[in-house]
Formats: structure tokens, sequence, C-alpha cells
């Protein structure tokens, strides 16, 4: 699904206004109506309940003067209208609806201070104050409005977006409303998906309000919200029948460890074949061999190769994990390297010469980044495609910068990563980015805070290698690896009773259930 900004939603109105000749108040009776409608499937029937409806000025309070009309007329609510702005300063769509409401018999009363009791005696309250427009800090009257709606103790469904919250970086503006459930319009704002904005928001529905799909597919709207449906589309279908073969699902080579670090290199061999790789090969130096061949599912085949003196690969190890690359779909480097100069060496002449699709992840990303225009140079002039996982740590590294610096704007970094190395950057976090060199964006929404824990990066390496190994572009295994990876870990925390505890080789049982949830149609 395509996530616009403000100002991607306003042209959006403006065509649809002006080239599909849809009146706009139209759209805000669509808006309105998908309101109540989730209102009413979210809280049960509305009929006698107190409903308390906060509108400002522009749109956002035209939203909500056709919101308390329909709750008063259709459903019989007890609705109280309280208006941020005197009447005179109502406008256009807004003014129209201010007259309706009243002609439907509503008492629409302008802010007072006993507004804060009639919150807190509410059983609902829709915020409709301030929309998408802000720009500076709530302060002031509004911000006391939105303080009195926090400190009620009620839900709260907020209108497109929750007051005080930016709906292009989910940045809050001052006091901002903290919201049960937000009701959006047309498309996900990005604001309301990505954190902050993502606590203030609760759920979200997006509402339906008739739009153009020629508008909604805008070529310029190049940020996306990963669905189950668009993982479904992307995996291969294994049909049942005599043709399916392990040959047709991929060959995934794993290139990583050295002495003291088995554990990792294990769980990207297993996550690997978890998400369907239809061959797995772990390779490893060779004085780790016997410790993963102990510990690896025996559905892994193992291959060990000549160690180096720090205990890694080094330079006699290049030419025959090169030769075992002949026969991959597509490789893992990186995970338990090291950081020494032989391993740097090695992990930039495999990079340059590795013919497969490639993820690079861990250490490898770590030794790339010690020359970091020479490595961005190897990876961007690589023939087959490459996937670069980095933690906000190791983005740092890679981009030249600190760790600060790429938390303080996530997608800017992984853009200019993808833009950089010329490749699928994929930033963990929370919400994880992922950005192709075209600005191409996915947001994934799967996952919880358990997943905060060592490991869970190895598995994730292994699932989207193995979807690179299936045939999946670049970028659709990138999302699609992250949409899995998290709703295994989502469905881990409900199996487990909770996040709490959980460690990443809890997600690989959940692997293949996340896939089927994926190609069932299930919501994750």
């Amino acid at each position: 699904m395509k996530v616009a900004t403000a100002a991607q939603m306003r042209e959006m109105d403006r065509r649809t206004i002006e080239e599909y000749h849809v009146p706009s108040i139209v759209l805000m009776e669509n808006a309105a109506l998908r309101v109540v409608e989730a209102m009413q499937e979210r809280f049960g029937p509305l009929e006698g309940k107190r409903v308390a409806v906060v509108c400002g000025k522009g749109n956002n309070g035209g939203d909500g003067l056709a919101i308390a009309r329909h709750l008063a007329s259709r459903f019989a609510a007890r609705v109280s209208v309280w208006l941020a702005a005197s009447r005179e300063n109502l406008q256009g769509d807004a003014a129209v609806n201010l007259r309706m409401a009243e002609a439907f018999g509503l008492k629409v009363r302008e802010i007072h201070p006993r507004l804060k009791s009639d919150f807190a005696e509410a059983a609902v309250i829709v915020d409709a104050l301030l929309g998408t427009g802000i720009t500076g800090g709530v302060t002031g009257e509004f911000g006391s409005i939105i303080e009195w709606m926090n400190d009620s103790g009620q839900p709260i469904v907020a209108v497109d977006v929750p007051s005080g919250l930016d709906a292009d970086t989910g940045k809050v503006l001052g006091a901002c409303v903290r919201a049960t459930l937000t009701v959006t319009f047309a498309l996900p704002k990005y604001g309301l998906l990505d954190f902050p904005g993502a606590e203030y928001a609760g759920e979200v529905i997006v509402g339906d309000i008739a739009m153009p799909r020629a508008v909604m597919e805008a070529p310029d709207i190049t940020v996306h919200t990963t669905k189950p449906a668009d993982v479904a589309r992307w995996l291969p279908a294994r049909v049942n029948g005599r043709d399916s073969n392990k040959g047709q699902f991929g060959h995934v080579m794993v290139f990583a460890g050295s002495g003291g670090f088995v554990g990792a290199p294990v769980m990207v061999a297993e996550a690997a074949a978890r998400t369907g790789a239809g061959l797995v090969t772990l390779a490893i130096p060779s004085g780790i061999h016997q410790a993963a061949m102990a510990r690896v599912s025996p559905v892994v085949m193992t291959r060990g190769l000549p160690q180096s003196g720090e205990g890694t690969f080094g330079n006699d190890a290049l030419d025959p994990a090169l030769k075992l690359t002949e026969k991959a779909t597509a490789v893992a480097l990186g995970p338990g390297l090291g950081h020494g100069d032989e391993a740097a060496a090695f992990v930039r002449e495999f990079v340059s010469r590795c013919p497969a699709p490639l993820v690079i992840d861990a250490d490898a990303l770590t030794l790339l980044s010690q020359q970091p225009d020479r490595g961005a140079s190897l990876v961007k002039n690589r023939a087959a495609p490459s996937i670069l996982t980095p933690h906000p740590g190791e983005m740092g590294r890679l981009l030249g910068t600190d760790t600060k610096t790429v938390q303080a704007d996530r997608r800017a970094a992984v853009t200019q990563a993808a833009e950089t190395y010329g490749c699928v950057a994929l930033l963990k976090g929370a919400r994880t980015l992922i950005a192709a060199p075209d600005g191409t964006l996915y947001l994934n929404t799967t996952s919880n805070p358990g997943m905060a824990t060592g490991g869970a990066g190895d598995v994730l390496t292994g699932v989207l290698s193995a979807l690179l190994a299936q045939h999946l572009g670049p970028l659709e295994a990138a999302a699609a690896g992250a949409y899995i990876h998290g709703l295994a870990g989502d469905l881990t925390a409900a199996a487990h009773g909770g996040a709490t505890g959980l460690i990443a080789t809890d997600l690989l049982d959940h692997l293949p259930p996340a896939i089927a949830r994926c190609q069932g149609g299930a919501q994750g």
C-alpha cells in the first residue's frame, strides 16, 4: 500500500476535485462516514452514548462537524460539539457543515473551560482539531485542549491524524493527542506508521473516500508499507504435484563465522531453510567446522574453508569460497567474521567477485565501512544485486556519521545508503525501512520489542537470502523478508504470552506459519 505525505494528499484532493469533478464536500462527507463506521465497529452500538467532538476551523474541523451530524442523526448518540474557533472564521465546506449540523439540531459551542468535564463524562472523544496542516509547535489554547483530551482517560478517535502530530515525519509538535484509533483517509500517512507517531496514532484504519484509482496510484508517491497480499504476490508458488523439486527454490550459500562465533552462522543457515530455500550450505572456517556441524540442523550442508591466523576467512579461503558460489542462487555474508585485517581483505575481494545475489550483514558491513568510499564502489559496481542490512550503528559507519544522526532521520539515512551504495538498503529498527536506489521506500510494520535481542538480525539475514534464492528481486526480497521476520516475532510473542524473554532461535519455528499467514491473506 502506498503511503502519502500531507502535500501529496493535497495534490490528490486537487486532482480529484478539478480533474474528476468530485465536489470537495462529497469527499468530506465520505470521510465523515468512514469515521462513524469505524467508531461503530470499534466501540459497538453508539446509541445513547455520550460523544464529545472537538473541531478546528479548517477541513479537519469540517470533517468533525459532519461526523457529529451522522453520530446524532443516524446512530442516536448524545453528541456535544465544541468549536475551537469563532463561527465567522469557518469557510468553505467547514462552514457548510456547521450550518448543516445546527440545522440537524446540534448545539455547537465555542471552547469553554467546562469542556474538560465534558471530556471526562464522554464515552468517546473525537479529535478533529488540527489535521495535517500544522507546522509549528502546538501550545496555548490548543495545547490545553489536547491535554484535557489526554487526561480524560476516555477513548479518543483522531480524524486523519492525531492533533499535534507531524503527518510526514511522525514527530510530536508540542502537545499531541494520544489516540486510541486514528481513521485516516485514502492512503496512510507516513507519520502514523513510524515512531514516535505510531505510539500516538493507536490503531490505524484507512478509510476509502472514493478517490479515483489513477489519483491514488500517482507515480510520485514512492513510499509503501508492506501488506500480506504483497508478500503473497512476490513469493513463488509451491504447487502440489510431481513437478515441484528443491532446485526450483534456490540454493543459499552462507559465509560466516570465526573462532568463538558459531551461533550466528547456524541461525542464518537455519532461517534460510525455514524460509523455503531448496538447499542451504554453510561455509565456515575449518577451525569451527566440527562445532558448527554439531549444532546446525541436518538439512543444512556444511563446508569447512581454510582458516586464517585470525580464526576467520583469509586469502587462502577466497578461491574455494568463490568456487562454491557458482552453485548458489543467493549468498549471505558477514555474521561472526570478526573485524581483523585478513577478514577485511577477504570481504572486499569476495564482494567484488561474487557472481550471485548477495546479502551483506554484520561484520561484513563494518569491514566495508573501514574504507567507505572503496566499500561503496565495490558494492555499486557488482554485476549481481546486493542488500545491505545495517542496524543504526552500522549504518552510521557506512555513511561516515554516527548513530544519533542516523536515528534523527532514519528515512534520510536509508535513502542515502541506497543511493551511495547503489543497492537496496535495509535499516533495522522498531520500524525497519527498506530503500532502493530509485527512491522507492518500504516501511515495515510487523515486529515487537521482544525482537530487540541478539541473533534476531542473523535470522533476518537468512530470511532475506532465502527469498533472493527463490528469485525475488532485491527490493521485494527485503520488503517481504522484513515483514515475514517481524510477523514471525509477533507470532512467537503471542505463543509465549508476551514479548519478554523472546530469543532469536524462537523465531525459526514461526517462520513457516508467518509465510502461511501471508499466503492465506490474513493480516499480520
